[in-house]
């Protein structure tokens, strides 16, 4: 795994042409809802919303629990396909969804938003983000995750405003890379990342009394969080 590359893609600005925003996380229905609304959910559809990142155009609509079928008249089963989708989409363009909320179907219209450019990072913020990567990504091979370290961490960067911290002192990043928001959050005794990339899991370490978690990252979000560039939602 090569890590030298960690700060050039930290400053880049982004220079491309702007990025839809849609700030949804959802995952396949399970197969007891499918079953349960076997009626209504055509098999082989339905893909569940279990998060919306603050401030985002699916925040407005969506609700966690919502069960979308289809969007544009597209079938959504997999992350893969929601995915595909916003590849084809830019900024501005209106999607029409399809949803199972609370067993009724009904049909919802979101407007794409451009993901906000990289606010420009002083020299103090570009380390103190990229020593946070370091300890989330170990260089060595079989190295874990220190939790504890992770968090104090995170409070520094509350400290300069690059996180947020509510009133349980726990701690939220925001972090993206291509279509894939990235949500870093650290509790007190545990660290969860949460993504919505179609092939990397979610991840959810504990600390248990303050000492090392015996859980590492897979590589696949090791990649995923050494690419990703800071933003604000």
């Amino acid at each position: 795994m090569k890590y030298f590359y960690l700060i050039p893609l930290l400053a880049l600005s982004a220079l491309a042409a702007p990025q839809p925003l849609l700030g949804l996380r959802a995952e396949p229905t399970p197969a007891y809802l499918r079953e349960h609304y076997s009626a209504i959910i055509p098999a082989g559809q339905g893909l569940s919303v279990v998060h919306t990142a603050p401030q985002t155009p699916a925040a407005q609509v969506l609700k966690g629990g919502d069960i979308i079928l289809t969007i544009n008249g597209r079938s959504m089963s997999t992350k893969e396909d929601l995915v595909a989708l916003l590849a084809t989409c830019k900024p501005g363009d209106e999607l029409k969804l399809r949803l199972l909320r609370l067993g009724e179907v009904i049909e919802q219209s979101i407007s794409l938003a451009a993901r906000p450019e990289q606010p420009v990072l002083n020299r103090e913020q570009l380390s103190e983000i990229n020593r946070l990567l370091m300890q989330l990504c170990p260089q060595k091979e079989k190295a874990t995750v220190d939790v504890p370290a992770v968090r104090r961490q995170m409070f520094k960067l509350a400290e300069l405003g690059l996180a947020q911290k509510d009133e349980y002192d726990t701690c939220t990043l925001y972090m993206a890379t291509g279509e894939t928001l990235i949500r870093i959050k650290s509790s007190e005794r545990s660290l969860s990342i949460h993504n919505n990339h179609p092939k990397v899991p979610n991840i959810h370490l504990r600390a248990d009394n303050y000492t090392r978690d015996d859980e590492s990252l897979p590589s696949e979000l090791t990649e995923l969080l050494l690419q990703a560039e800071f933003y604000r939602p």
